[in-house]
């Protein structure tokens, strides 16, 4: 494209108020309210019946009195919405659940062919005010409590670094900022040197995916006994694509991690994975123990027919003519003459044809991917908004 026609496309601060202005008359809206294929965060989430399968899990987790954990396997094709659910579900549970005590994770696995990325994640999502937090709760009670806490961890070394911490309050050592930092180190892994066996009398580096999740274990376990943690939900996004980056050995050594995993937290672990169905039948076929521990199997559909597609397309609109509302109102501006427009930025024909045109061309699955299906609106509302310009 000549440099002088892309420079007279670009729209000046005001020309973009203007635009804003003529969309919201006709529209009620002040941007796409479609997203493309290439965006993969931000999206508003229509419920379904999914949603409802997870919010019972998620109820019974969080009103079990022994908060035994529970394994869902999340299944879907490519573009049907695995990773809009899991946004979804990330910002409401930090929203409603983190302020009571559960640590809410999102992990997307590294290409690298380790589990350990995993485990260091959640060390680091617990972090150094953590370990704080759980030696302030030691530090405050006798001797025999803190012992009854620690009574169940297997790690001699973990009780030893717990202890460690909790005299450090008691002792009111204005260095327990640096002794955290020492066992978070510690913790990940890292290399132990005199500083870490001296001040946290530890003996063993955790150099092992075992011996972190053992450590992980009792670190959950005695968070728990003294209410610092009430529970970890980890959300772990397209594990199908462990399939494409490493070998069948290394494929089964990362679920076999899992699998340790989820058997080191009987209680006090929401584990969700997101993965395709022909990802989870493979994996199953070459490490057959992990359906064994998936407490339940929740399956996301495509778009069926053109109710469903019109559905969907009006929640987009809706959900955009909302946050158009909202940013008025910030601006203190909705008492302006403006009117916001009721016109659909796509007609409900143009929708319908939409959805019949990508049925035919669908080949792998029943039905239309919701990533296609939107992607073809945003590229229909996007004539309409330049036709507007």
């Amino acid at each position: 494209m000549p440099r002088e026609d892309l420079s007279s496309r670009i729209l000046s601060k005001k020309s973009v108020s203007d635009l804003k202005e003529r969309l919201y008359q006709k529209y009620g809206v002040f941007v796409n309210p479609f997203p493309s294929a290439g965006q993969t965060s931000g999206h508003p989430r229509l419920e379904t019946e999914a949603d409802n399968r997870i919010d019972d899990e998620i109820v019974q987790f969080v009103n079990d009195v022994n908060r035994r954990s529970h394994v869902i396997a999340l299944m879907a094709s490519q573009g049907i919405g695995k990773t809009n659910l899991l946004n979804a579900y990330e910002r409401e549970l930090k929203d409603v659940l983190e302020p009571l005590g559960f640590f809410i994770i999102r992990y997307i696995p590294d290409p690298e062919p380790s589990f350990d990325p995993l485990i260091r994640t959640i060390f680091d999502a617990l972090g150094e005010d953590h370990l704080k937090e759980l030696a302030n709760a030691l530090a405050g009670q006798r001797d025999e409590d803190v012992e009854f806490h620690l009574k169940d961890l297997r790690s001699e070394d973990m009780r030893r670094m717990l202890r460690s911490l909790c005299q450090a309050v008691q002792n009111s050592q204005p260095e327990i900022n640096d002794i955290a930092k020492l066992a978070q180190e510690w913790l990940l892994g890292l290399r132990v040197y005199k500083a870490h066996r001296e001040t946290l009398n530890i003996r063993y580096r955790l150099d092992t995916v075992e011996s972190k999740t053992r450590a992980l274990r009792d670190l959950v376990i005695c968070s728990y006994s003294t209410g610092k943690l009430q529970g970890v939900f980890l959300l772990l996004d397209e594990l199908e694509k462990q399939d494409d980056s490493l070998s069948k050995t290394m494929v089964v050594r990362y679920f076999a991690a899992i699998r340790a995993l989820i058997d080191a937290l009987p209680r006090n672990l929401f584990l969700m994975m997101a993965l395709t169905i022909d990802a989870l039948n493979k994996y199953s076929e070459m490490f057959p123990a992990l359906r064994g521990r998936l407490a339940s199997e929740v399956q996301l559909n495509p778009l069926q027919n053109s109710n469903e597609a019109m559905d969907l397309c009006r929640f987009y609109q809706e959900e955009a003519r909302n946050l158009a509302k909202q940013e008025l109102a910030k601006e203190k501006r909705l008492t302006s003459n403006r009117q916001a427009g009721d016109t659909d930025i796509v007609s409900a024909e143009d929708v319908r044809g939409i959805f019949q045109r990508l049925y035919r061309d669908s080949i792998a699955i029943e039905g239309v991917r919701q990533r296609d299906f939107l992607n073809e609106l945003h590229r229909r509302a996007q004539q309409a908004i330049e036709y507007i310009q």
